[in-house]
């Protein structure tokens, strides 16, 4: 009998582990599915990418659009899904995606697509010409490019890649010198959609085709603009840096001055604005010009150059104990470019104060991450409020204060 009683004890346990071996564990990690947001179908081979500020996680998303990470311990994640033809998707991980263990629905949509043609004005087809897909709206006085494509032998491209939104194009050509020791003459041509005076503006749905989006160029060859420098007491005896800026882009490139003249090359027909400023960092000169481009040098361009406005800017922390004011940054950005600059950074001392010179125009103002620590309360310029962010400054020579107002955020 207890030989017995040991044999049934013996399979009793056996039967319980196998059972327990069984049995399936509860699940770990996260998991999800990534679809089209247009169709609701699988997108396959998507990279999913999980990660802290420390480690990362990589996956590929599977025949029916699904991922798994069940190696993650519970904590928070940031997650982030590419695929080419659709815009990227962000996903926080909470804590609460471990505990609930349920399928993460990830939807991406479909990015468009924009194609046409680009010919001269006899209707040849343009090889190599660039067409440039740019934001609406702008960043430090332009237009960013957000992607661009190259046109094929006929002349056709395909501009894919195209988030939802809306977008303005620009086509730009320039053949012949590829190098110093090629003879053959420089054409060039620019160009925006609907005309450069007041480009049109495309719309991009989800997972759409625009088609017909047609250029004509007409590439010359370049021309060289000329002119003086002066200042309201005479020339000019300091040197200088230029800048010239089309208004479809053309340009964009740099020039100096010297002795009181200045010579800028490669310039192709259109409107432009010519910069100058002095390189004297003490006691700055700027002055600017308008200039029309039609095929032929341009030889009687004068700019008079003035003093720059200077703003004294002071930092102010009002409650909540001290703050090393001398670690931030401030940022003045011009709405419309018109130096190869358009940023200015204001470094504050010890005290708070700083100097800066601002070219007369429109400026938004920024903080770096330091101004996370505190709250802005307000903004003065001359004792008016500022709104919006947005500094106006006139050519008055006058002096200017700007005082911004702090107040350290409590520590959580």
């Amino acid at each position: 009998m207890v030989i017995l009683s040991i044999l049934v004890s013996s399979a009793f346990y056996a039967f319980a582990a196998q059972q327990s071996a069984t049995v399936p564990q509860p699940p770990s990690g996260i998991f999800g599915r990534v679809v089209n947001i247009e169709t609701d179908e699988a997108v396959r081979r998507a990279v999913v990418k999980v990660y802290t500020s420390r480690d990362q996680w990589d996956e590929f998303t599977d025949s029916d659009g699904r991922f798994r990470f069940p190696a993650l311990a519970p904590g928070e994640y940031t997650l982030i899904v590419h695929r080419d033809g659709y815009t990227d998707r962000a996903y926080k991980v909470e804590r609460s995606d471990f505990d609930l263990q349920k399928e993460l629905r990830i939807q991406l949509h479909p990015q468009g697509v924009i194609t046409g043609k680009v010919v001269d004005g006899l209707g040849q087809a343009l090889q190599a010409a660039q067409i440039q897909a740019l934001a609406t709206r702008t960043r430090g006085g332009r237009n960013p490019v957000l992607t661009s494509a190259d046109t094929n032998d006929l002349g056709e491209y395909r501009l894919s890649g195209l988030d939802p939104g809306t977008y303005r194009l620009r086509a730009m050509y320039r053949d012949g010198r590829a190098s110093e020791l090629d003879p053959t003459p420089v054409r060039m041509a620019t160009s925006y959609f609907g005309g450069s005076e007041r480009a049109a503006e495309l719309t991009v749905k989800a997972g759409s085709v625009t088609t017909g989006i047609d250029f004509v160029l007409n590439p010359v060859r370049p021309v060289t603009v000329r002119g003086t420098l002066h200042t309201e007491t005479g020339v000019l005896a300091e040197p200088a840096t230029l800048w010239i800026m089309g208004l479809a882009g053309e340009g964009g490139h740099n020039g100096t001055g010297k002795d009181g003249t200045f010579e800028i090359s490669d310039v192709g027909p259109g409107t432009y604005t010519i910069s100058a400023e002095t390189l004297n960092r003490s006691a700055p000169l700027f002055g600017i010009a308008t200039v029309e481009v039609h095929g032929a040098d341009v030889e009687v361009i004068d700019i008079v150059l003035r003093p720059i406005p200077k703003i004294d800017c002071e930092l102010r922390v009002e409650r909540g104990g001290s703050v090393d004011l001398k670690q931030g940054s401030i940022y003045f950005t011009r709405t419309e470019r018109v130096t190869a600059l358009s940023m200015q950074i204001g470094h504050p001392d010890n005290n708070g104060r700083f100097t800066v010179a601002l070219i007369p125009g429109e400026y938004s103002l920024s903080f770096d991450e330091w101004s996370s620590k505190l709250g802005v309360q307000s903004v003065t310029l001359d004792d008016k409020p500022i709104t919006n962010w947005k500094l106006q400054i006139d050519g008055s020579l006058e002096a200017k204060k700007l005082v911004i107002v702090l107040e350290s955020k409590p520590r959580p």
